[in-house]
């Protein structure tokens, strides 16, 4: 029998700024939902869908559905900001993908999500406050062609991690969207 032998890879992002990053994640992915805000044609959270994932992944289904809109959040994104090279946003915030290692050390079914869809700018606002507790400083630049909103942010107050203040910033970004019409909020590093 062969022993595997795994190791835990080492990240510098505290778990408590790792559960907010897939929080934040999981609530604008929730809000980009056809059934809620309809940013993009995902409906992986949606209620109808938990029928299909009951069916096709019958041990963990809502966890699959997490995942799925996940993925298809990080695909709209890759797509929105192609052409910005060094562009960073809420679903990869570093260069070095650190932020995405230690989304896998956690166990994505534990992080809170809301099961309702959200339907308007004004829940979205009253979410993320619940999230972070006070709304984060940014300056919108410029908009791209893909619906790309460059935005600017002030250096992350003393004690609180990169990833914490981008992940925070970016998603509030979101608000300048509106229903039908994301945004998709990037810096450049």
């Amino acid at each position: 029998m062969v022993e595997r032998v795994y190791l835990a890879a080492k990240t510098s992002i505290p778990a408590e700024d790792t559960r907010l990053i897939l929080s934040l994640r999981l609530l604008i992915a929730r809000a980009a939902n056809k059934d809620s805000l309809a940013w993009w044609d995902d409906d992986s959270l949606a209620d109808h869908t938990v029928f299909l994932l009951d069916r096709i992944f019958p041990i963990a289904p809502r966890l699959a559905g997490r995942s799925l809109a996940l993925r298809a959040a990080v695909a709209r994104h890759q797509v929105a900001v192609a052409a910005e090279e060094r562009a960073l946003h809420l679903f990869r915030l570093d260069t070095d993908n650190e932020d995405e290692l230690a989304a896998r050390q956690m166990e994505l079914a534990t992080i809170p999500m809301p099961e309702q869809p959200i339907s308007t700018m004004g829940e979205l606002r009253t979410q993320l406050m619940e999230l972070t507790g006070e709304p984060a400083t940014f300056r919108p630049v410029r908009q791209t062609m893909t619906r790309g909103l460059l935005i600017e942010l002030p250096a992350a107050p003393a004690g609180v991690s990169v990833w914490r203040h981008r992940a925070q910033a970016l998603a509030w970004a979101y608000l300048e969207g509106a229903h039908s019409q994301p945004v998709f909020p990037f810096i450049l590093e």
